[in-house]
């Protein structure tokens, strides 16, 4: 069975990435994906720098990943 990805945080490269090892550290599995960069490899930029990554998880592990990310911009 093909597991679905659930898109919980767009921001900036470093957050996005900071947010990744928080999840990491509870055991989500998650995808970081820079449309900024991507788009720059192909030979055009795309979007802002500030909100060009996004952070994916895999549905089953939004809700707990959601907290996490809420966590993190509640005490930012």
């Amino acid at each position: 069975m093909e597991k679905g990805l659930e898109k919980i945080f767009i921001g900036t490269d470093i957050e996005a990435n900071y947010i990744a090892a928080m999840l990491n550290e509870e055991s989500i599995q998650c995808f970081v994906r820079n449309n900024f960069e991507s788009s720059l490899g192909a030979g055009w930029a795309d979007g802002n720098p500030e909100q060009s990554t996004e952070l994916l998880v895999y549905t089953e592990d939004a809700e707990k990943a959601k907290a996490v990310v809420d966590s993190y911009l509640n005490n930012e």
